[in-house]
């Protein structure tokens, strides 16, 4: 890095675990052997989520089928490839010996109809190594995306416990009983049980919780061919995990209401369409603690992270942060709701000068303030209410909002 960590300080405690930065690689295909977990650490990043072990061994476990939508900035997959529960321990193993400052975390399911069986799974993988143990209530959604296909099944694994808000308690408790290291949590947003779900895995004993970005769904279809699979090998069409910056709204929602209703003590970890500075801050002042990164190392491998530390180092120290705890939850202070929102009257006003009568503000369809008699665009102060599309569509930058004094409010039906 260009920048002393003396002038920032990017460490993160995780319980009883010092993580050297707040990036996670997420659990996924690019973690799942011990020479990814090595250029992992040689690039900086804090640890690994390794990828997805479940026991016994997994019932839905497939040649990988990856789309990246480059266009839309999408990536999806509906087939994929798990561990072993034997495959991560290896892994597990492996890197405690090939790796030092990276924290080496299995991401582990348990697919047994007795819950103390999450316990058992759990003791293995600290007798193994691991630094701390995460327990996957997202990702490959499995039951819970047999379900939503309208598919009967008897089995509680993946999301559908995470929504279980009945014995979802249960095997957390069971793990958290079996090991000494600190105990993560991931719940997928399906359900909209976030908030909830965070809740009761802490109270059972959790050290964090944290969410997956990905969301369940159908895939971009050609329309004149609209029987023919979007990925290449594969016949039939189901549902998918989507994943990418497309989704980074809605990740930074899931975010913040963890934080809001599990409080300023819970350890979070985010995760959703981060590839960059600004998406990571984001990320972090909606109320991550850490931040999971998967799709972007599938697309661009790990080289890219000192980067990000170097820009994110410079950026602390240019707005006088210290920590990453200093950022953290800053925008809840000015994130409200709808209620309470506070609403400044004014209008567009189009510069002559800029404007070249284009017309691409002539055509927005809920406008009827806008007129261009002889080609000349023309806002018209008292039908405007400021609804600031126009600016935003103007491609010459030629539009702005003028704010009307208070004493000047016109009064509107």
């Amino acid at each position: 890095m260009n920048v002393s960590s003396s002038s920032a300080d990017l460490n993160v405690q995780l319980g009883s675990l010092s993580l050297r930065n707040p990036f996670l690689v997420g659990s996924g295909p690019t973690v799942k052997n011990v020479d990814q977990m090595r250029m992992a650490a040689d690039n900086g990043w804090a640890g690994a989520s390794i990828k997805l072990a479940i026991d016994p061994v997994p019932y839905l476990s497939f040649p990988p089928r990856y789309r990246w939508l480059k266009k839309e900035k999408i990536h999806i997959f509906t087939a994929e490839k798990r561990l072993t529960a034997d495959e991560a321990l290896s892994v597990v193993e492996q890197a405690r010996s090939a790796v030092q400052d990276f924290a080496i975390i299995p991401t582990i399911t348990y697919d047994g109809q007795d819950y103390e069986g999450w316990g058992r799974l759990a003791r293995r993988f600290q007798d193994a190594g691991a630094h701390a143990v995460e327990l996957n209530m997202c990702c490959p959604n499995m039951s819970f995306n047999l379900s939503s296909t309208g598919t009967s099944t008897d089995k509680s694994t993946g999301a559908s416990l995470g929504n279980d808000l009945t014995n979802l308690p249960t095997a957390v408790r069971f793990v958290t009983e079996s090991v000494t290291v600190p105990v993560i949590v991931k719940f997928s947003p399906e359900g909209n049980q976030l908030a909830a779900a965070g809740r009761v895995a802490l109270d059972a004993g959790a050290t964090a919780v944290g969410h997956s970005g990905n969301r369940l769904g159908i895939p971009d279809i050609d329309i004149t061919r609209p029987l023919d699979p979007v990925y290449r090998l594969q016949d039939q069409i189901t549902l998918g995990c989507i994943s990418g910056p497309w989704l980074r709204p809605l990740a930074l929602r899931d975010t913040y209401q963890m934080r809001h209703h599990l409080g300023p003590d819970a350890f979070i970890i985010g995760s959703g369409g981060v590839s960059d500075l600004q998406s990571a801050v984001q990320q972090i002042m909606v109320g991550s603690d850490a931040v999971w990164i998967c799709t972007e190392t599938m697309i661009r491998g790990f080289d890219w992270l000192p980067r990000l530390l170097d820009k994110l180092t410079n950026y602390m120290r240019d707005m006088q942060y210290k920590t990453i705890g200093d950022m953290r939850d800053l925008l809840h202070q000015n994130i409200t709701s709808a209620q309470g929102l506070t609403l400044h009257d004014g209008y567009a006003q189009v510069d002559p000068a800029v404007c070249t009568s284009c017309g691409m503000c002539w055509k927005i369809g809920h406008c009827n303030a806008i007129h261009h008699n002889e080609g000349t665009t023309v806002v018209d102060p008292e039908l405007c209410l400021a609804c600031s599309t126009c600016i935003d569509v103007c491609p010459r930058g030629a539009i702005s909002m003028i704010e009307r004094p208070a004493s000047n409010m016109p009064t509107r039906e």
